[in-house]
């Protein structure tokens, strides 16, 4: 059965990055309104994180109100691949303590991200936790400060992320690596590496649809690669020359093959609907839609 959700892109588009505990609680109802029962929830930087954290009941209530399952919980903490010991180790404290939350809200799987490299952005750096607009810049300039040292870079996320993956097994929980442009881990390549030197049977690849196109990988060629070593779908079409995350069927993946590819893997969990802020509701069950005709026609049970 395939389970369609939205990710907590809708939340941030709709009310700003990072949100507040009372956005999340207007977005678990719109979510229900549109139909939607599965969720990907975060904790967005520390300021939200240990909001998320003070008032656990709070939203534990109001997703039981709404009918929602958050079956996807992220832990957003650029300090987790920091070059600064003193400030990783925190960083794991705190990851300790937002895996005991998403345990209690139910999740079934943690996610994360890599983050970019500690370079010197010339503007605006592709993700930002400052309050403003969720964008990235389709041109970035960087500088490479002296003494930057690639090997170190990957060390340290490779050890963070066993780190996390060793935390979520305590738990009985699956561990995602999410894939983004501009960051350590932007390509399938770059991903299977990870998986293989992390060394762990629980971290496992979110396949996003949308970063991987916007990366100029093959999508399909991708989940083939990729086939066993994922355990969520982040789902979104692509125009073939920006990052923009367009509604599923708008864009130039082919989807009859993804989902055909997808029934021969037995593949059997959620597709997170991750779409751009232009008509956001409205694209949100459009996608859905698009999805039960042509995951119903590759042979898919689908609900959502």
């Amino acid at each position: 059965m395939l389970k369609i959700g939205t990710t907590y892109l809708y939340t941030i588009m709709k009310y700003g990055y990072p949100p507040k505990p009372e956005d999340d609680f207007r977005a678990f109802e719109a979510i229900a309104e549109m139909g939607f029962r599965y969720l990907e929830m975060e904790g967005l930087g520390p300021e939200h994180a240990a909001n998320v954290c003070k008032n656990k009941d709070r939203y534990k209530s109001a997703l039981a109100g709404s009918g929602i399952h958050v079956h996807n919980f992220c832990v957003v903490n650029p300090d987790l691949v920091s070059l600064d010991g003193e400030k990783r180790r925190k960083a794991y404290e705190t990851f300790k303590e937002m895996t005991e939350i998403g345990a209690e809200l139910g999740t079934e799987t943690f996610h994360l991200a890599s983050y970019t490299p500690p370079v010197v952005f010339e503007g605006r750096a592709p993700y930002q936790l400052d309050g403003g607009d969720y964008e990235f810049a389709d041109q970035i300039s960087l500088h490479i400060p002296d003494g930057f040292s690639w090997e170190r870079v990957w060390e340290v996320l490779v050890e963070s992320a066993a780190f996390c993956a060793d935390v979520a097994k305590e738990y009985g929980k699956v561990i995602l690596m999410e894939p983004r442009v501009g960051e350590i881990i932007c390509s399938v390549d770059s991903m299977l590496r990870l998986l293989d030197d992390a060394g762990r049977d629980n971290l496992k690849a979110n396949f996003d649809t949308g970063h991987f196109a916007a990366q100029r990988e093959n999508v399909n060629l991708a989940l083939m690669k990729l086939e066993g070593k994922f355990a969520n779908i982040h789902i979104a079409d692509h125009d073939g020359t920006t990052v923009d995350h367009l509604p599923v069927g708008d864009g130039v993946i082919d989807w009859a093959e993804f989902f055909r590819l997808l029934k021969v893997m037995n593949y059997d969990g959620y597709l997170g609907l991750d779409l751009g802020r232009k008509d956001l509701e409205k694209n949100l069950i459009r996608s859905k839609e698009f999805i039960y005709r042509v995951a119903g026609a590759a042979g898919h049970q689908v609900e959502g």
